[in-house]
């Protein structure tokens, strides 16, 4: 052999077809270079035979030694090489010219994806010795080429800036630096394509067609220009729309109720689709999981109009062999098996498998649940399912906080373990670390205390409360402990009743600071002369909760409403009662449910009874922070009392609570379908209201009043649990009013 520099014999020995002693007759020298050239490790082979001797001369490829590149900011080193392995282009591989010219092309595609387009990309080569080569590429990014115009042309029946708008592709604003969106993309391009075929065949244009398009740079590469040329046709309407095929067993009204495509309104692709997926929906209902909807379009081009029957084939009727758990491997299997709707050797219901899924995610255990069927093997009436569910870290430690000129910071902290050992009872230890409440308390909740899904939880606390630092509060203090036990009920799949019953031993402790008429309403319960007074009770709570929100966390849907009442029995120091009512409202104002409209409102009611002649002041309630209305600081709307000790005025509370908000919801621009991240703008109104004659009697004394507020805010779903933050501006705040401009939270405090 001649001509080996690194590849070793054996290679060769490898790849020849014969053995020593075969007959030379019997051996094909076209079959032996075949096999040699098939290591793919040389450029040219030689053979020949010599009185029986075999003699084969080869020309070896060079291998890659090395590879750099010069010039490369965008796109990172190490991506680069991960990229170019893919076209065997890496230290160690054999070596070929060809695949330079490759490897130039390939990295000028990347960087026009990126929307650079005068770039230059130069490979070249370096023999070394012991036949290797080194590799240079040199690359000049050159500068971002951005769109400068883009024309459509032939659009007569709308504002061809609204047929612009419906387009991701922008030309070039002053957003541009932020949005990214003058950046041209092959893929970008064709989406917007397909939103302007979209919009026509949507109201009503069956014969609209994108006739061309064209996308071209300026010589310098520094501009890009889109050229988009539209034929709108003419506007057709629905003529009559009929339902057929394999129906008896179905309700002609509830499918009726599905057809979303009306008689004489024009036109529109996307009612079609609805229809057609909402008859789907329907018949999945009954079993029919693979049932087949097929639009079938009649067009009279005379009359301009299109008719639809749509022919139903149900197919067999589905049921659910087993229902399989994957990605659980902290949570036990029955913890998702009792809240899944959808029941083995039952019939498949969608409605079912979707209320399951809803379910599964509304337990914030898993960051991502998945439901599919699977056809069991041999049969084609039965399904399974497959839950795939990708588990969260369900242990959080959330914090609360707000800021202001007057307090500083206050927060507080929470450690919770919602799935504790994978048994779907939730562990919570909550601590206050605010200069105003410190709290300590210990939490356990069972959801599924019986099969039937009532819940049951304990809780003991310690409570204390210094409302010297908060000002424009009466001061006062009190420390608390004490525990409780509540039930939860389900009525439906949307529907709670819960009760519980709280013993709570509190000290009510007063100062010289204290207003009057707090001491006052120690001195009725108390020794001659001792302030100090104790407000004992054993409350009974009740409540009713309706729940059709579409997400927990970050809802774009529905409605959350809340009745609530707190009733103490006669027995101890305290004998009140506290009702409340409230509701919160989604509306989406998009398809993509990017945007969403918030509506909330809350009324509450307090008074004392029996042989209470005055409510507990600090059973009262309070408007003011980032739960009520934003601008104004905790607790510091509502009535005011001045205070004959040192003069000022002090924020009663009420027995009397109003509060109403609206707020809209919007992605934060930049950041593309990104759920996690919302802002938004509210207005804020509420006022607390106070009973008490002795109060309203007294000199110096203002009743409450409505405070609004308008502003910003932003919310983050991040890892620690939901973070808000909002800056908000108070409109009719007077020089008594305490203001806080900016509060935030993170978690359940917020």
């Amino acid at each position: 052999m001649n001509g080996l520099q690194r590849v070793e014999p054996g290679v060769i020995f490898d790849s020849i077809p014969f053995e020593i002693g075969d007959d030379l007759n019997s051996i094909d020298t076209s079959q032996i270079i075949k096999y040699i050239y098939k290591s793919g490790q040389f450029r040219d082979v030689f053979v020949d035979f010599n009185d029986g001797v075999l003699l084969v001369t080869v020309s070896e490829k060079p291998i890659i030694a090395s590879i750099e590149f010069n010039g490369n900011k965008l796109i990172q080193e190490d991506k680069l090489r991960e990229g170019i392995k893919q076209v065997n282009l890496y230290e160690g591989a054999v070596f070929d010219k060809q695949v330079l010219s490759n490897l130039e092309k390939d990295l000028a595609k990347s960087y026009n994806s990126m929307g650079r387009y005068n770039i230059s990309v130069k490979a070249d080569f370096k023999p070394l010795e012991r036949n290797r080569v080194a590799i240079f590429v040199d690359i000049d990014e050159g500068s971002l080429t951005r769109i400068s115009k883009i024309t459509i042309n032939g659009v007569r029946n709308f504002p061809t800036t609204d047929i612009l708008a419906l387009m991701e592709l922008k030309e070039t604003n002053l957003l541009s630096w932020w949005e990214k969106d003058d950046r041209y993309s092959k893929s970008t391009f064709q989406s917007d394509i397909e939103k302007i075929k979209s919009f026509y065949l949507d109201r009503g244009y069956i014969n609209f067609k994108i006739t061309s398009t064209d996308v071209s740079i300026t010589p310098n590469k520094k501009k890009l220009i889109i050229n988009i040329d539209v034929d709108e046709g003419e506007k057709y309407a629905f003529a009559t729309i009929s339902l057929s095929g394999e129906l008896n067993e179905f309700d002609e009204n509830d499918l009726k109720d599905s057809v979303k495509v009306k008689e004489g309104s024009f036109f529109s692709a996307a009612a079609v689709n609805e229809t057609s997926a909402n008859i789907s929906k329907y018949l999945g209902n009954f079993g029919y999981a693979f049932a087949n909807v097929n639009p079938i379009s009649k067009i009279d081009d005379i009359n301009k109009t299109v008719s639809y029957d749509f022919f139903v084939t149900t197919g067999n009727k589905i049921y659910v062999r087993n229902i399989n758990f994957i990605g659980n491997a902290r949570t036990k299997d029955k913890v998702l098996r009792r809240e899944m709707r959808q029941f083995e050797s039952s019939w498949y219901d969608d409605s079912k498998v979707a209320r399951s899924k809803f379910r599964l995610t509304r337990l914030q255990y898993f960051s991502a649940v998945d439901i599919d069927t699977a056809q069991v093997p041999g049969g084609n009436d039965q399904v399974d399912l497959n839950v795939n569910v990708t588990e969260r870290n369900t242990g959080r430690v959330m914090v609360g906080a707000g800021v202001s000129s007057y307090e500083g910071l206050m927060g507080s902290f929470n450690v919770s373990q919602a799935n504790f050992a994978g048994t779907g009872n939730t562990v919570a230890l909550a601590i206050s670390t605010g200069s105003i409440n410190r709290t300590y308390s210990l939490s356990y909740t069972d959801p599924y205390y019986t099969e039937d899904g009532v819940s049951r939880g304990f809780q003991v606390y310690r409570r204390d409360m210094n409302t010297a630092k908060l000002r424009g509060i009466g001061t006062y203090n009190t420390y608390s402990y004490g525990g409780g036990v509540n039930f939860g009920i389900p009525l439906s799949e949307k529907d709670f009743f819960n009760f519980g019953i709280t013993a709570d031993m509190t000290e009510l402790e007063l100062t010289d600071r204290s207003p009057t008429l707090y001491k006052d309403y120690c001195n009725k319960r108390s020794a001659a002369g001792d302030v100090d007074c104790s407000a004992d009770s054993i409350a009974f709570d009740v409540g009713l909760v309706t729940d059709t929100r579409d997400n927990v966390l970050i809802p774009t849907e529905g409605m959350m409403t809340k009745y609530s009442a707190t009733v103490t029995a006669p027995v101890l120091n305290l004998q009140y009662y506290k009702l409340q009512a409230q509701t919160e409202y989604y509306q989406p104002l998009d398809k993509q449910k990017k945007f969403t409209l918030k509506l909330r409102g809350s009324l509450g009611y307090a008074q004392e009874y029996g042989d209470e002649d005055n409510f507990p002041f600090f059973k009262n309630f309070y408007m003011g922070g980032v739960r009520s209305v934003r601008g104004y600081r905790t607790s510091s709307i509502g009535p005011k009392y001045k205070n004959t000790n040192n003069g000022q005025f002090y924020t009663t509370g009420g027995q009397k609570s109003v509060l109403v908000s609206a707020e809209l919801f919007f992605p934060v621009p930049g950041l593309k379908n990104n759920q996690a991240f919302r802002l938004s703008t509210f207005v804020d109104a509420g006022g607390v209201f106070s009973d008490n004659e002795s109060f309203t009697a007294a000199e110096d004394y203002e009743q409450g009043e409505m405070r609004y507020s308008v502003g910003l805010g932003v919310m983050w779903n991040s890892p620690f649990g939901p973070l808000q933050a909002s800056i908000a501006e108070p409109l009719n705040d007077d020089s008594r009013d305490r203001t806080q401009r900016f509060q935030f939270g993170m978690g359940t405090t917020f």
